[in-house]
């Protein structure tokens, strides 16, 4: 069976987007990917109020694949020519055999019990005679597949408060798993908000799989309703504080917001945030994760 491997190299200077370009012309680079340094929770990926994110050495890393054959260091020479660098540093290598990716995928994703009534389970182990509610996910492109303490926290409440005449709202929707959640657990009017087209179509699958009555629409073609009785996003800090006027003009009067995808020391710059116009609480953690409140 083929072996492969993976060589990490910092490069201190430079786009690392232009860096990966220019790499992917050498024949033995088989892949490339950009590692963030950060935190998860601190992580700037996406593009913010039209202005690209900066990708350079200071915040990330790059990653090769190539054949497990090939000398790091060699490479390496290689790739500093090419670039006209003699800074780039090799950090680690790593090799690993060739296996069946989709039974490996399959292995890493089994039953996921969230409370001892709800379960999240992959299409491939599904228990029909299972008690409780069972909500199938597909692993996709779509964060959620309920392993994640604020996907946890976000499902638990759900469970704990859902009423069936509610309208809900899922700002950053994901794989839908809080938005089949809540159908399943007798929410009749559900729409779901990403800005991921694969991810949408993640959760799409995953609703096809549960027989769920969910919309999901795209942020760009998301026409704003100002009715709904719960809105639930489970973001990082930086995307909730840039949608709070969107997330506050989508409630009705006396609707609940639950915001998760915060840490601990984030909860500040939350309460503050909102102060003017709803008190935002703590009222569950896990991990280190908070599940926040507030009431319009």
């Amino acid at each position: 069976m083929p072996a492969w491997k993976n060589i990490t190299l910092n490069i201190p200077e430079g786009d690392l987007n232009e860096i990966s370009e220019k790499i992917s012309e050498i024949n033995r680079v088989l892949s490339i990917t950009i590692l963030d340094r950060t935190d998860e929770a601190d992580s700037r990926w996406f593009d913010e109020n039209e202005t690209i994110q900066d990708l350079n050495g200071q915040t990330h890393l790059i990653r090769l694949l190539t054949s497990a054959s090939v000398d790091s260091y060699t490479i390496n020479e290689e790739i500093c020519k090419k670039l006209d660098s003699d800074i780039i540093e090799v950090l680690n290598e790593e090799i690993f055999e060739d296996r069946d990716w989709i039974q490996y995928s399959k292995s890493q994703f089994r039953e996921i019990q969230i409370t001892n009534d709800l379960t999240i389970v992959p299409p491939w182990v599904v228990d029909k005679n299972q008690n409780g509610v069972s909500i199938i996910i597909e692993p996709g492109s779509g964060f959620g597949t309920g392993s994640h303490p604020t996907t946890k926290l976000c499902l638990k409440w759900i469970e704990k408060n859902i009423k069936p005449d509610y309208q809900l709202l899922d700002y950053g929707c994901g794989s839908g798993i809080l938005s089949i959640a809540a159908a399943k657990l007798g929410c009749s009017k559900i729409d779901g908000i990403d800005n991921d087209h694969q991810a949408l179509a993640n959760a799409e699958r995953n609703k096809s799989l549960n027989s769920s009555n969910v919309n999901f629409f795209h942020s760009d073609t998301y026409v704003q309703k100002k009715d709904y009785d719960l809105t639930v996003a489970n973001i990082l800090l930086n995307t909730i504080i840039q949608l709070k006027e969107k997330l506050i003009s989508s409630l009705k009067p006396r609707g609940t917001l639950i915001l998760s995808g915060i840490l601990e020391d984030q909860a500040s710059s939350i309460i503050d945030t909102f102060r003017n116009e709803m008190v935002i609480s703590i009222i569950d953690q896990n991990e280190g994760w908070l599940l926040m409140k507030g009431q319009k």
